[in-house]
């Protein structure tokens, strides 16, 4: 474990190139023979610095990277903006390998990169036994009645404006019976939650739980435990949430984007933005007694070990290496 490396930025390009000099020298130092970059945006840069590297090189894009904050750079037409999508356009395309956790995010890297070869789809993955043991231990409400559970934490990006729309609109039967659970407070942007806040005291007919951050296994009890899950955010890759969710048995609303159906097709999805078109579904998903029953295809597509055997493979294939790779 090393000291960090400063984010690749254009305005202080200066502090870029002693960066890239330190990288250089700790590939020597320290024998490395691949570069993994974990999250694309604004560290896929460091692709552009592939030739002086000299090692492979493998960007990871896990979603919101992307599916929107690098795709807004090409729809901006100032200097600044014209750069760095040039940029961003050459350096994904210098990159030895492109992994991400969903069909839609290589449509939209193949759009603003031109890039069509040299890219896995390798999901986060579940690790299935920590869902499948008993968590019975971990429950944090201290209600006995029934909950729905809106378990995206507190980024705008998450959208629970919508949800909460959607809660106002629900039948005076549901809004007496359930608990409306939401996670991450005083763990996020507090602007964005102090919008929430005022939101939710808005309807004094609901009773609301705004949990902190959750440990796994109070978080895979909840899944286990809730009537239905929600999630609407504006933009998604494969969500880990949402398969821990399916894999706990949970009853799993999402919003209208585009979700790979090899994971996704037992979640109900929304067609449109309309916050009534969300509480009709709420409303309908609580009156059906069914849960959803994953097939073993499914399954193996969200199991991490599989995903990570995947990941391995990709590394020994660009190091030319049939031994072990240390991490």
């Amino acid at each position: 474990m090393l000291n960090p490396i400063h984010d690749f930025s254009v305005r202080r390009f200066l502090r870029t190139l002693k960066e890239a000099i330190r990288i250089k020298a700790i590939i020597a130092q320290k024998r490395i023979d691949l570069i993994h970059i974990l999250y694309a945006e604004p560290n896929a840069l460091w692709c552009l610095f592939r030739d002086y590297f000299n090692v492979p090189m493998i960007i990871s894009a896990r979603g919101s990277d992307v599916l929107r904050t690098i795709p807004q750079a090409f729809h901006r037409h100032d200097p600044l903006n014209k750069l760095v999508s040039t940029i961003y356009r050459r350096a994904f395309r210098k990159a030895d390998w492109i992994t991400g956790t969903s069909q839609a995010q290589f449509d939209s890297i193949s759009k603003f990169s031109t890039r069509s070869h040299g890219m896995s789809i390798v999901r986060t993955g579940i690790d299935r036994k920590k869902i499948e043991g008993d968590t019975s231990g971990y429950f944090p409400l201290s209600t006995s009645r029934s909950f729905i559970l809106f378990p995206r934490y507190m980024r705008p990006v998450y959208n629970h404006t919508l949800e909460l729309a959607a809660i106002a609109m629900l039948p005076p039967s549901i809004k007496q019976s359930h608990v409306m659970v939401f996670l991450g407070r005083n763990g996020g942007d507090e602007e964005y939650e102090r919008e929430i806040l005022h939101l939710m005291e808005a309807q004094p007919e609901v009773t609301f739980e705004f949990l902190e951050r959750q440990s796994q296994e109070s978080l895979f009890e909840l899944y286990k435990r809730a009537s239905v899950v929600v999630m609407t955010p504006l933009s998604d890759g494969s969500p880990v949430s949402g398969m821990e969710a399916l894999l706990c048995g949970s009853k799993l609303i999402l919003g209208p984007l585009h979700y790979d159906s090899d994971i996704f097709s037992q979640a109900i999805r929304m067609q449109t933005w309309d916050a009534a078109e969300l509480a009709a579904l709420i409303t309908r998903t609580l009156d059906d007694p069914h849960r959803p029953q994953l097939s073993a295809k499914e399954i193996a597509a969200m199991d991490r070990e599989a995903n990570m055997t995947r990941m391995q493979e990709i590394y020994q294939s660009l190091v030319g290496s049939s031994g072990s790779i240390e991490v």
